[in-house]
């Protein structure tokens, strides 16, 4: 049973399969908000399977790199699944009942509330996501999702365990208090997360990574993401919107590839090739060897809030 739970749950399968098993798999339920978000939710996993067989077929004469790029995301996915799938449930119910309380107001369960609901979405993603490049201790939880040499659907699932908690509370907190009612709130999360995570694409599966004409425009395409990926210096910092780029435009944020600067996957530093415990546990140790070398409380406690790389400066 547990078993079951898991595949389901992993498949996204879970909505349509409660449907079908409550006789309520009919075109006018698929046509509710519940029903949208039971559709949308199996089109990540369905397309993470077709990445793994095409990348399969294409490095059947290399198994090894294909292994290479699946493997930390696996293990990281199995960690951070072990830990805190509970933990994030609950801290995602207690954030949204505290914040609502704050709101002003709550927008219809309509379109022009969708539209609104998923704006007041991208600006708390945004805050989540500039934070996490902005604070060293925040971007110790982050690291490991940059930490990936390929870039692959799979990259999704990789982060230290807390990153999740924190997202569900700065992203939940900031759109429960403009006032965004649960049932649009549970869409938008599906559609965003499953958007979040096709940006992720490997350029093996699609090398120019993004739409043409108005769309292309209109949307962060999957190449926005890999720049956002980048440790090129030209690229670093930039574009940490996840589906519309509306906040990286007013924020100065957006980059778009620059040619002749090919995109270089990694972190600023050496990471040991295939080690699960540098990759998950390194920015935390270096955070602390910091901490533990600085001389003064204030030097120790700019080491956790400032940017990553902050250096106190020499007299």
């Amino acid at each position: 049973m547990w078993l079951h739970d898991k595949i389901v749950g992993f498949f996204g399968i879970k909505g349509i399969w409660d449907l079908i098993q409550s006789h309520q798999f009919t075109m006018a339920s698929l046509m509710t908000w519940q029903g949208l978000a039971a559709v949308i939710s199996p089109i990540f996993p369905a397309l993470l399977v077709v990445e793994i067989i095409f990348l399969l077929w294409i490095n059947r004469r290399s198994p090894r790199r294909l292994s290479s790029a699946y493997k930390m995301p696996v293990l990281m996915y199995a960690t951070n699944t072990a830990i805190f799938a509970l933990v994030n449930l609950q801290v995602f119910f207690l954030t949204y009942d505290a914040f609502a309380k704050l709101a002003l107001f709550e927008v219809p369960v309509n379109l022009y509330g969708f539209v609104y609901a998923y704006l007041a979405w991208e600006l708390s993603h945004f805050m989540y996501h500039f934070t996490c490049h902005k604070v060293r201790l925040l971007w110790c939880f982050h690291a490991p999702h940059h930490a990936p040499s390929h870039m692959n659907l799979s990259v999704i699932f990789t982060a230290f365990f807390l990153q999740g908690v924190y997202a569900t509370f700065v992203r939940t907190g900031i759109c429960s208090a403009l006032g965004v009612p649960l049932p649009l709130l549970f869409l938008i999360m599906v559609i965003d997360g499953c958007w979040g995570a096709l940006i992720h694409v490997s350029e093996e599966a699609w090398s120019r990574g993004a739409f043409g004409g108005a769309l292309g425009r209109l949307m962060l395409n999957p190449v926005h993401h890999r720049i956002h990926h980048a440790s090129n210096a030209e690229y670093l910092d930039k574009n940490y919107c996840n589906t519309f780029p509306i906040w990286d435009k007013l924020f100065g944020t957006l980059q778009q590839e620059i040619p002749g600067v090919q995109i270089k996957y990694g972190l600023n530093r050496d990471v040991r090739p295939g080690s699960f415990v540098d990759m998950y546990f390194g920015e935390i140790y270096l955070l602390a060897k910091d901490v533990r070398s600085a001389p003064t409380f204030k030097q120790k406690l700019l080491y956790v809030v400032m940017p990553p790389g902050w250096e106190p400066i020499a007299k």
